[in-house]
């Protein structure tokens, strides 16, 4: 087979100009950004006459007498479109009551009946309207009070599957309204089962298999692809080699809607019965065995058993090999093809993670694909750069909100197709698995030990390893199933990438050993923090996990913070203060996620007041409470305060005082409340003769402090307060080799 070169793409059309009221409005296709040429060639390819191509737009007209079969094949056959609209009317309107008529107008009696329902979108754009949603209702009410009953009943709204889908474009005082023919976004094939983390919109797939030149839109079936071998090493729910298989097989990717006959033009007043069973009856007589093969492969399991299930769905299981593996040890073994993939990135995968996942695919491309070419869809972000190879083209496109590169590679033919054990005898390579082979079985002993422990113990949260191994200097916590690591800050002699490349083998020899899905897996950097910087956001992915912990459920956010709301090493100090708290008033300062406030509940507080800065935490701390039973806020109170403040404010106003009280600090942090910022080697005793000053005599205090160089005023606290440091007793099991704080149980004096 002669190579294939990927094919130049034209450039980004410019916007279509503001519609006019003497141009009358036109069947429109709506597509991504960077797919315009290729939906172009499709509504071509069925019929469709005077293209106006526009930014994620196609207008296009049907040839005389045969308006209703273009506009049922652009539904069926476009695998590009995720909308086609038909044009019901383009009308001037100059205030909502004048588009309210406009719509009224309309006689809507042929398009619905009572019993159906009814959907409005709209898009405005420099008109007397600033709100899409009231125009969208204007538009609704002029619909559904036509049709309405002398009895009141009228048609219904749904957001999903509305009987009618409408859409309005209000551009300035020019006002046009569609009908959407597929009822639904065309992307949804309906062979899509199962649930996979961000899978790729089969629109997007469709047309970068187009971009890359495997796909030929518009060409007869034998010439409809390249004929290429197709490769997927990180395949997901196989999106690519699925849409790939029903291309080569000449499925139309409506055919599953259409079987169905549940949405879209099928469930039109005046749908043409007869035309669209010879449309399918035709679709159907094309559908021919996929010449392949098509090669797929994904790390997770999860993602295997789903690619295997939606291509089973999609009738193209037979034509289709899925393997679970390791990119990295995937060595084609047919002729040279197309590798086609989407790693993880962005939301899924942080920066320095995908920079090491990029270089890492890089150099497997160079290693074990000669000959082939290579369209790989990456997130447009520095990671990028760290390829190693250079791109015949770089694409723009965009995967949801995720601005991409498309990047289009060659790779030069080797004399001869590598082998497993010649591209792993690398001298780093070999360095590499002899460290990791010591850190597997290192986790894998310590795990053994903890995993029974922890069950004895009804724990879902423990931490598995802390530099154990000096050379490999990470902290792994154990969440119910899902891994939770980082990073500490320590010399080495590896470039950026390097180490990058390193830590991400290391999270994944860690995820593989301990049975973790690949996508359970996240990783911190842990530097030196001053300032409150273990609680500043670092993300918005909200990977939240509810676990157990001495019968109770405490939610972790494992995505967004350096720690995770709840920490493990304070274990046995929750423990403690749920003995003392029954039938006291306990005050929790410094409340953080409330983890202290629960356990105090739990073993029959009279009440609890949680304090804290920040609001997200006391949200937090509110949600752990209620998810335990203590929803009651006259018994379990949560307080936004600076703690220094809230203590010199009740005691001037000598209000009732505290019989337990837990103060577990930052070691430093700046509020805007505060004239000076907090450090706990300075201010500790102030703040405790504080406490001292809300507390019965008698009362009890449990402070501690994860500061290293801490030295505690045990001599100026002595005179109010009997202490006892309890750090050994406050030291769980999977702590047990470290100390991760100090603690002291302090006792108001009756004699001072």
């Amino acid at each position: 087979m002669p190579p294939v070169a990927f094919p130049d793409v034209p450039p980004d059309p410019r916007p279509l100009p503001a519609p006019s009221l003497a141009d009358p409005p036109r069947l429109t296709a709506r597509t991504l950004g960077g797919l315009e040429w290729v939906l172009a060639r499709e509504l071509e390819a069925i019929g469709a006459v005077d293209l106006r191509v526009g930014r994620r737009t196609v207008e296009c007209s049907a040839p005389p007498g045969r308006e209703r079969e273009t506009l049922y094949r652009a539904v069926l056959e476009s695998r590009t479109a995720i909308r086609v609209l038909e044009p019901l009317g383009r009308f001037q309107v100059t205030s909502p009551e004048s588009l309210y008529q406009a719509v009224a107008d309309i006689d809507w009696r042929e398009q619905l009946r009572t019993s159906d329902t009814l959907r409005v979108d709209a898009a405005v754009h420099d008109t007397f309207l600033t709100h899409s949603l009231y125009a969208a209702q204007v538009v609704k009410d002029a619909v559904v009070d036509q049709l309405r009953t002398p009895s009141g009943k009228r048609p219904g709204v749904s957001l999903r599957g509305a009987t009618l889908r409408l859409a309005l474009h209000l551009v300035g005082d020019v006002a046009t309204l569609f009908r959407d023919a597929a009822g639904r976004s065309l992307h949804q094939r309906g062979w899509r089962t199962g649930e996979v983390e961000a899978p790729l919109s089969e629109v997007l797939a469709a047309g970068i298999l187009a971009i890359a030149g495997w796909w030929r839109p518009g060409e007869a079936l034998d010439q409809l692809t390249s004929g290429e071998p197709l490769l997927d090493p990180m395949c997901g729910s196989g999106t690519f080699v699925i849409e790939a298989a029903t291309i080569a097989a000449g499925m139309a990717p409506g055919l599953w809607r259409a079987r169905r006959e549940g949405h879209g033009f099928f469930r039109f007043r005046d749908l043409d019965r007869g035309l669209a069973e010879r449309l399918v009856t035709e679709l159907e007589a094309r559908v021919q065995a996929p010449a392949g093969p098509f090669l797929a492969s994904d790390l997770d399991p999860r993602a295997v058993a789903a690619a295997v299930a939606c291509a089973e769905a999609a009738g193209v299981a037979t034509a289709i090999s899925v393997e679970p593996r390791h990119f990295e040890t995937v060595i084609p073994a047919t002729e040279p093809g197309l590798i086609v993939t989407n790693p993880p990135y962005g939301e899924r995968l942080p920066l320095p993670r995908a920079a090491a996942l990029v270089r890492r695919l890089g150099d497997w491309l160079v290693a074990r694909c000669g000959g082939w070419r290579a369209a790989i869809l990456v997130a447009d972000t520095p990671a990028l750069k760290q390829l190693g190879l250079r791109p015949r083209h770089r694409i723009p496109l965009a995967n949801g909100a995720i601005p991409c590169r498309l990047v289009e590679l060659e790779m030069r033919p080797r004399e001869a197709p590598p082998s497993v054990a010649t591209t792993e005898a690398s001298p780093g390579r070999r360095d590499f698995d002899a460290q990791a082979g010591d850190f597997r079985r290192r986790l894998a002993k310590r795990f053994k030990h903890l995993g029974k422990w922890a069950r004895r113990q009804g724990i879902e949260a423990f931490r598995v390893y802390e530099k154990d191994i000096p050379e490999i200097p990470l902290a792994i916590d154990w969440y119910a199933g899902w891994l939770h690591v980082a990073e500490y800050d320590r010399p080495h002699d590896r470039t950026e990438i390097e180490h990058d490349i390193w830590l991400d083998r290391m999270v994944e020899a860690a995820a593989s050993e301990l049975g973790v899905l690949p996508g359970r897996t996240f990783l911190k950097a842990r530097r030196r923090q001053r300032g409150g910087g273990q609680y500043e956001k670092l993300g918005d992915r909200a990977t939240t996990v509810s676990v157990r912990e001495g019968g109770l459920a405490f939610e972790v956010n494992l995505s967004d913070y350096l720690d995770t709301g709840l920490f493990l090493d304070h274990r046995p100090t929750r423990a403690l203060v749920r003995e003392e708290a029954a039938g006291k008033r306990m005050l929790n300062l410094f409340c953080y996620t409330g983890s202290f406030s629960v356990y105090a509940a739990a073993g029959g507080a009279a009440t609890t007041t949680s304090l804290d800065l920040s609001n997200t935490y006391l949200d937090w701390t509110r949600r752990n409470l209620t998810a335990n039973g203590f929803s009651d806020e006259s018994r379990h109170a949560v307080v936004r305060d600076e703690a220094r403040g809230f203590l010199e404010h009740r005691a001037r106003r000598g209000e009732k005082p505290f019989d337990l009280v837990v103060v577990d600090p930052p070691t430093f942090s700046r509020s805007a409340k505060s004239e000076e910022p907090w450090d706990v080697e300075r201010d500790h005793a102030d703040l405790l003769e504080l406490v001292a000053a809300n507390l019965v005599l008698g009362g009890v205090v449990f402070f501690s402090t994860n500061f290293r160089r801490f030295h505690f005023a045990a001599d100026r606290l002595g005179e109010r307060y009997l202490i006892r440091e309890i750090t050994a007793k406050t030291t769980p099991e999977d702590f047990r080799d470290r100390r991760p704080h100090r603690a002291w149980r302090m006792v108001l004096r009756a004699d001072r």
